[in-house]
């Protein structure tokens, strides 16, 4: 397979910046992964600074308003135990968000987010991103950071890139792998947007209040009307059908709709264009629900992404390696630090159609410590979606979800790092297992008599 070349980008730095920013971890990205890891880390004790390019938290779920949470349960308990189901009840007592469908207002998640950073004492810097990254012997030593100030230089113990594209490892030379094995193709990136229902385009003998309802009985017809259209080219996305999911208000429809395909979210120009073509998808697909689907006909555009939503990018060369063989077996680790049953979940990267696979009722499978340490570096880890992993392995465990959990795993471990005076790299993943069970995580320990495979 001919692989493509990755051109990295040639920055030129003045011989000398200052080095404002220091702490024992830096976690570099405040989405889902980026939230656990800052959140475990503190906690534990270590001074903990997250960067974030934008001037909120959340990632996906607020900059992208992916929604609502995909589930990860096992017999209706959630795997996800501990930050991340510490931070969607802080949204549910905001109001913002609905226990049972995990359906979230996306402003609410920013603010709970914050609400669990500040209190436990993670240092915040917004709207600074990394644009260089240099190494000694193995280890990250400094990362530049760009700003409204210019640039700066930050340092730190212990590293945790939390970018889900793994910017920071990319730019420290670590080596990782992109797109499927096939064609090395990523899975299409997607704008989301919210409709609001007018009361006015309520169905005759529909009754109550929940327009949400009354549209989703015409489903049948929103996807004639929509494959007419991309036939007759009133509607250029190459998406198979509408996804759509409940808003947090009753009349409120969260499309999961757009597909770009063949565009690359870590090249600037291509995710410039990813951007203007989800947002003519979009306009074709509100201009043709309003014209010929009467649930629609006076609807308005509620809300739209800030960004478009990346499902995947890189994925950063670990110590471990989990792959489809792994998942079809449900395969356990006794270094576990998150236990998933989303099943497989690809979007076809050239166009139409999307793979499922389920795995079998009451199983799992399990990421093991050694996906979330970068082969190259013993002071850097991965706290994101873009962990050592498959392509097909990677559809099921970058969910919003399990992504915390990972982040809250490496999060840990950097504190245990700061505490022994050690790199994170030689943090023992059993005992790392542990300590997780002991802060509320739902994962099982290896005498409960169960047949455990060791990690490579």
């Amino acid at each position: 397979m001919q692989q493509k070349k990755i051109m990295q980008q040639q920055i030129t730095l003045p011989d000398t910046l200052s080095v404002r920013h220091q702490a024992q971890v830096m976690v570099i990205g405040g989405g889902p992964g980026g939230i656990g890891a800052a959140v475990a880390a503190a906690r534990e004790g270590a001074d903990v600074l997250l960067v974030e390019h934008y001037g909120y938290l959340g990632g996906m779920a607020t900059a992208g308003e992916v929604n609502p949470f995909m589930p990860n349960h096992l017999n209706g308990e959630s795997l996800d135990t501990g930050i991340f189901e510490e931070w969607l009840d802080r949204m549910i007592g905001y109001g913002g968000a609905k226990p049972k469908s995990r359906t979230f207002d996306s402003n609410i998640a920013r603010l709970a987010a914050e609400d669990l950073c500040l209190e436990a004492g993670v240092r915040l810097l917004y709207h600074h991103r990394t644009i260089h990254a240099t190494v000694d012997q193995r280890r990250l030593h400094t990362l530049v950071l760009h700003s409204k100030s210019g640039l700066t230089a930050a340092q730190a113990q212990t590293f945790i890139d939390s970018t889900g594209d793994g910017d920071v490892a990319a730019l420290a030379g670590c080596r990782f792998h992109l797109g499927d094995e096939t064609h090395g193709g990523c899975q299409p990136m997607t704008l989301c947007f919210k409709l609001q229902l007018d009361s006015r385009d309520r169905p005759s003998g529909a009754s109550g209040q929940d327009l949400y309802q009354a549209m989703a009985e015409e489903m049948d017809h929103i996807q004639k009307v929509y494959a007419a259209a991309q036939a007759d080219g009133r509607i250029d996305c190459p998406r198979e059908n509408v996804l759509v999911f409940r808003g947090i208000e009753d009349n409120i429809v969260h499309f999961n709709t757009t597909r770009v395909v063949g565009r690359s979210s870590i090249d600037g120009e291509a995710l410039s264009h990813a951007e203007i073509e989800a947002r003519r998808q979009l306009r074709q697909i509100v201009a043709v629900l309003r014209q010929e689907v009467p649930i629609f006909r006076h609807t308005r555009i509620y809300s739209i992404a800030p960004q478009i939503g990346v499902r995947e990018s890189r994925r950063i060369e670990g110590r471990c390696y989990v792959t489809i063989d792994d998942f079809r077996s449900a395969r356990r680790f006794p270094d576990a630090v998150a236990r998933v049953t989303y099943g497989i979940d690809i979007h076809n990267p050239q166009g139409s159609g999307t793979t499922l696979l389920d795995l079998p009722c009451g199983k799992w499978y399990e990421i093991p410590w050694g996906c979330l340490l970068t082969a190259d570096l013993d002071n850097l880890a991965v706290g994101s979606r873009c962990i050592s992993v498959d392509h097909a392995v990677h559809s099921s465990m970058r969910i919003m979800p399990p992504v915390c959990s990972l982040g809250q795993a490496a999060g840990s471990a950097a504190a245990l790092a700061a505490r022994a005076g050690c790199d994170i790299s030689e943090i023992d993943g059993v005992r790392l297992k542990n300590h997780l069970i002991g802060r509320g995580r739902n994962l099982l320990p290896d005498d409960n008599g169960a047949p455990v495979q060791k990690s490579p």
